[in-house]
């Protein structure tokens, strides 16, 4: 570039330059220690006139750790004759495949002191190639003494970072906010809203932050509490700057943590598996989390936990200890739960693929895609193979299936049996169409246990709804007994969860709207949800008919 003064006119989606800081380390709480870090490694030595410390990595591993934050806090400790310099991406939109890198430390370089700031290391487009155009960069600056200063913040250590961890001088970890950052995030946030001119001024001492519950919230969540709580005051108030107190925060508090809530209630218990296939771990659903069951679980450890416990015995008979375990039984009772539950009882890594992921009619990719599952399985054993809506996976070749179906039948029986065999593998899978299964898959030696998981009984639902309800902000007449008396005996585990859910929507809005004092689910938002559900059904089988 000839004029490195245009620098912002040609980078200016990308780049930042300015004369005046970018922040200060007064205006937050907390990370005193890495404070102190930078002052000592970057402050200090920028008075070194030749001897400034060249590059700096500020490293969190979670996306509230204050990286960016704290770099800019740097800026406000060097001299007014610096120039500040911020690159938030690889590249320029408008000029294509330019480097913003080499084009910014540049303009640095010319307009020294200067304070180069980077924060697209996490980029998807920062690879080995940039890292190396980087190293060049710093290392010519090193070896011209220059007084310029690259702070970059990565939230991941990846591969390349980790390749490339010399290019930096200084390394400073940095964890995820304290209590006094965290709180003082609630004060800037009401700042803001007061400079903003929509509420009176308020800040909240020390007593009245500390009695807050915020253990639980992210900042992001904390900056929607107070968003929430401008909007409920302004809504409630005539007045055209409203007061907020402790109080109206702690409401909104309750309210970010029930839609928090709201979103993952249906975990542990009934939740829709979103495990990468191929990504196993070990559940944290154990059987004391799942309502009912108590004889379907009992047949579990015999099947499964006892031989394992007990393995020697079993491998010194003759018997393997990865036996095939089948469950069947109607929709939504709890058949992928008790999946986990035994993974997470044994220490098992758990892999989870439902039948129709494997549906791929091109030539041989369900066969390839369903070989790598087993092999995956084998190199993190010990481990349960669990296939949901097995029906799919392993039809009956006796019916009119497509010839790949077939195929895809053939690699399921390949494996169970295995060349290669399956030490320390528990294969599990569900249906609710027991009698549309394959019958060669059935057979002894590939799956040996069947449980049927019937619909809950009335004891069974109560206990399920006690599971549900243990989480939920419930009125104190909200009783497992109260639930039992509604003879809601055509709801299966999955409904109940779902009443659940719907109940604490109704509370939300409720609260939110003014219309209760306290976020609380009642016995009329369980009615209301019970029928809600059953609306939805109705609508949805029409819907089917219909088709």
């Amino acid at each position: 570039m000839e004029d490195n003064d245009s620098i912002e006119d040609v980078y200016e989606d990308s780049v930042t330059v300015q004369s005046d800081p970018f922040g200060s380390f007064e205006s937050f709480r907390g990370y005193h220690e890495e404070k102190r870090q930078l002052c000592r490694t970057v402050v200090e030595p920028a008075g070194y006139d030749r001897y400034v410390t060249t590059s700096v990595l500020l490293l969190g591993e979670h996306a509230d750790c204050q990286t960016t934050t704290l770099a800019k806090g740097v800026t406000s400790k060097l001299g007014s004759e610096y120039t500040f310099f911020e690159i938030d991406s690889v590249y320029n939109d408008l000029m294509g495949e330019e480097d913003n890198i080499e084009a910014t430390l540049n303009a640095a370089r010319s307009r020294e002191p200067g304070f180069v700031l980077l924060t697209c290391l996490d980029e998807h487009g920062f690879g080995e190639e940039e890292y190396e155009s980087l190293r060049t960069q710093i290392e010519s600056i090193q070896q011209s003494h220059d007084r310029v200063t690259v702070v970059c913040t990565a939230q991941n250590q990846d591969l390349d970072l980790t390749t490339h961890d010399s290019l930096f001088e200084v390394t400073i970890e940095v964890p995820k906010p304290g209590e006094k950052f965290r709180r003082g995030t609630l004060n800037t946030e009401l700042e803001r809203a007061e400079t903003a001119g929509v509420i009176k001024s308020t800040q909240l001492d020390v007593e009245a932050l500390s009695e807050l519950d915020i253990a639980d919230l992210t900042l992001q969540e904390l900056r929607t509490v107070i968003k929430r709580t401008v909007q409920r005051r302004r809504r409630a108030s005539d007045a055209e700057k409203p007061t907020i107190t402790p109080s109206h925060i702690q409401d909104s508090i309750k309210i970010v943590e029930a839609e928090r809530l709201e979103e993952s209630v249906g975990s542990p218990l009934f939740a829709e598996d979103d495990t990468d296939q191929f990504e196993p771990e070990i559940p944290s659903v154990t059987f004391d989390d799942i309502g009912g069951l108590r004889g379907e679980k009992q047949r579990l450890r015999e099947a499964v936990t006892k031989p394992v416990e007990y393995s020697d015995t079993f491998r010194q008979a003759g018997y393997s200890v990865g036996q095939g375990i089948l469950l069947h039984g109607p929709p939504g009772n709890g058949k992928t739960m008790l999946a986990k539950a035994v993974a997470n009882d044994l220490a098992y890594q758990f892999l989870s693929v439902k039948g129709p992921e494997l549906e791929q009619p091109l030539v041989g990719v369900s066969e390839d895609q369903l070989r790598e599952l087993f092999q995956t399985a084998r190199e993190h054993a010990p481990s349960v193979i669990f296939f949901d809506e097995f029906d799919s996976l392993a039809p009956s070749r006796k019916t009119d299936t497509p010839v790949w179906k077939d195929d895809l039948v053939n690699t399921l029986l390949s494996e169970l049996d295995g060349l290669e065999p399956l030490a320390d593998v528990i294969v599990m899978a569900a249906t609710n169409r027991l009698n549309e299964l394959d019958d060669a898959v059935l057979r002894s030696g590939r799956f040996d246990t069947f449980i049927e998981i019937p619909s809950p009984s009335l004891e069974e639902q109560v206990e399920i709804f006690a599971v549900h309800i243990a989480d939920l902000p419930a009125a104190e007449d909200v009783t497992t007994e109260w639930f039992g008396s509604l003879r809601l005996s055509d709801l299966s585990g999955a409904d109940i969860m779902a009443v659940c859910r719907k109940a604490l929507e109704f509370a939300v809005r409720d609260f939110d709207a003014g219309s209760t004092q306290r976020l609380v689910v009642t016995r009329a938002n369980i009615q209301a949800a019970v029928e809600r559900l059953r609306s939805e059904l109705q609508e949805s089988q029409w819907s089917q008919g219909y088709q």
